[in-house]
């Protein structure tokens, strides 16, 4: 009763105006999200929706307490902002995890989004978040419903999926399936990578170039809100790859970032032999109680698996990409050294400041 009638009262008070455009953003706390709420902040209505309170102090007045796995309070909150469009980013992750209840978010908090859309008339399109992981790392699978999920993390992303797929929202959708992300905000593993360089720590893993699927976090969020605010149907129920174009490979991404942070010469290439020595002695370390060593067999065999997903079906929705990976370097950097994660003390001296902020 309560839902039909904060339904009625939006419909009345007028907050159902179509040519206004409002983005719901679930997640908008977390590492992608946090660069989305910039965006939207800066040319639409919007709100986060997030179990995590924001990372940046002036996002708070937009954010609002909801757990997308309790679909009363997920959908009254939906139906009380009235968004025209939402963009999907909450989730659980982890590769290790054996309980599928820990991914619950990502299916049961699915469910309940869809089930919510049928309350939301003012509602376009939604634009969910997957994962790569939906296949083996580094299998580029021949059609967007081939699944072989390695881990439950990947099962709980295809549960999500199909009931997208299977559903009959009353709005356009469109699913995507990042690459690996970084940039400002991110957390672990390539927040270690720059950590690791930036000590002197990095080495090659052997000499063959590693073509890897990468994205700077602002291009992924420019990719994102394109599919998300994309003029016509053509997207609709599509899925699309997002990663940055021109491909770039690790040794290329690691000299640049060695070269900013001021370490001469390029970066050094050791046997893989014994790069999978040294990544047991991680997983060792990692049981014992260390949460984030430098290598572990699980992070080394992801350095080691390129692939080539076809990201051209997204670049010719999206075309040009706002960031190169020379800026890219330089704003992560940046901030790392705002927040005091890397020790280059000519950072500030370097970084062009006229670099405008993401997007």
């Amino acid at each position: 009763m309560r839902i039909k009638l904060l339904h009625f009262f939006a419909v009345f008070l007028g907050k159902e105006n179509m040519s206004e455009i409002k983005i719901c953003i679930t997640g908008g706390s977390g590492f992608i999200g946090t660069t989305a709420m910039e965006w939207a902040l800066s040319k639409n209505e919007a709100i986060n929706f997030d179990i995590r309170p924001p990372k940046i102090l002036e996002h708070q007045q937009y954010w609002r307490y909801v757990d997308i796995r309790d679909a009363h309070s997920f959908t009254e909150a939906l139906i009380e902002f009235q968004p025209t469009h939402i963009l999907h980013l909450a989730a659980m992750t982890g590769m290790d995890i054996h309980d599928m209840s820990f991914f619950d978010a990502n299916t049961k908090g699915v469910a309940n989004l869809i089930r919510a859309t049928q309350e939301l008339s003012s509602l376009q399109r939604i634009l969910f978040a997957s994962s790569l992981l939906v296949c083996p790392n580094g299998y580029v699978p021949s059609s967007d419903t081939e699944y072989d999920p390695p881990n439950l993390y990947g099962e709980s992303k295809v549960i999500g999926e199909k009931l997208v797929r299977d559903s009959k929202m009353p709005c356009s959708w469109v699913i995507v399936r990042p690459t690996s992300i970084w940039g400002p905000w991110f957390e672990h593993s390539y927040r270690t990578f720059f950590k690791v360089i930036d000590r002197g720590w990095y080495v090659q893993p052997g000499q063959k170039p590693i073509i890897k699927p990468l994205s700077f976090v602002g291009n992924t969020v420019h990719m994102m809100q394109h599919l998300l605010l994309h003029p016509d149907g053509q997207v609709d129920g599509q899925t699309y790859y997002l990663g940055d174009y021109p491909e770039h490979s690790i040794q290329e991404w690691a000299d640049l970032i060695r070269k900013t942070t001021g370490r001469q010469g390029k970066t050094p290439v050791f046997p893989i032999s014994i790069l999978w020595g040294l990544a047991a002695i991680g997983d060792l370390l990692k049981r014992m109680g260390w949460s984030d060593p430098p290598l572990t067999k699980f992070r080394l065999k992801n350095m080691l698996t390129g692939a080539h997903y076809p990201i051209e079906k997204t670049q010719k929705i999206v075309g040009e990409l706002p960031y190169s990976l020379n800026e890219g370097v330089l704003k992560t950097l940046d901030w790392m050294y705002e927040e005091k994660l890397i020790s280059f003390k000519n950072s500030k001296n370097n970084f062009d400041t006229k670099l405008t902020r993401i997007l």
